[in-house]
């Protein structure tokens, strides 16, 4: 009984010895420098790729036109050039003729011709033959009025007479003389068939004419 108590005695000495003792585990504290910036050490055994530029090429296509390697006195091909005229210039352009020089012939009237035919009806087609500045006529058949405004344009305009027998007088009459000179126009005459019968120009100033006669004969009856 005592040898066993003084075993357990023993070795609760030997315990309480080793806790006093100091132990080899000592903490570390980290000290973190935030001031410093931190500093990364590159592996000096890296593999790298070379990249080349595609600009290193001597005759690659792209440096060839690049604005960079263009010489002073040179345009790039890559530029691309306005040739285009401005619409607005060729009407400035128009528009400076106004008042141009009005020749004697204009002032007078113009007989344009006489012509027979054996139609029901003429197509008269009109336009302006120069630059379209607001001219405009009035068209008279046997000294009436048939169509009153005209405004002569760059495209054409149809029109469509019943001719009567005998004897035809188509006059047209400049109202104006637009923003450009004298009244400038163009016309063409067409039987009922689609056949050319005249074609024309004038020039006229405000009030004078141009006048075509158109004969209308009778077609012969064909005998039974």
């Amino acid at each position: 009984m005592n040898k066993h108590f003084l075993i357990i005695l023993f070795i609760f000495h030997l315990v309480s010895t080793f806790g006093q003792k100091e132990n080899p585990f000592k903490s570390v504290k980290l000290k973190l420098k935030w001031d410093e910036p931190s500093k990364v050490e590159s592996n000096k055994n890296t593999v790298t790729l070379p990249y080349k530029s595609v600009f290193d090429k001597e005759d690659n296509y792209l440096k060839r036109y690049s604005i960079l390697n263009q010489k002073k006195g040179e345009e790039s091909v890559m530029v691309q050039k306005n040739e285009f005229k401005n619409p607005g210039e060729e009407i400035k352009k128009k528009l400076n003729n106004k008042d141009k020089e009005i020749k004697p012939e204009f002032r007078s009237n113009q007989f344009l011709g006489e012509f027979r035919v054996k139609t029901k009806y003429v197509k008269i087609v009109c336009r302006d033959h120069e630059y379209p500045d607001g001219d405009r006529v009035r068209l008279y058949l046997n000294d009436k009025s048939i169509i009153n405004d005209i405004l002569l344009e760059a495209a054409p305009k149809e029109y469509y007479i019943d001719v009567v027998d005998g004897f035809n007088k188509l006059d047209f009459v400049a109202l104006n003389q637009g923003a450009s000179g004298p009244n400038t126009a163009a016309f063409s005459v067409y039987d009922d068939a689609g056949n050319l019968i005249t074609s024309n120009e004038w020039n006229l100033t405000i009030g004078v004419k141009a006048s075509i006669i158109v004969i209308k004969e009778e077609e012969q009856k064909k005998s039974e």
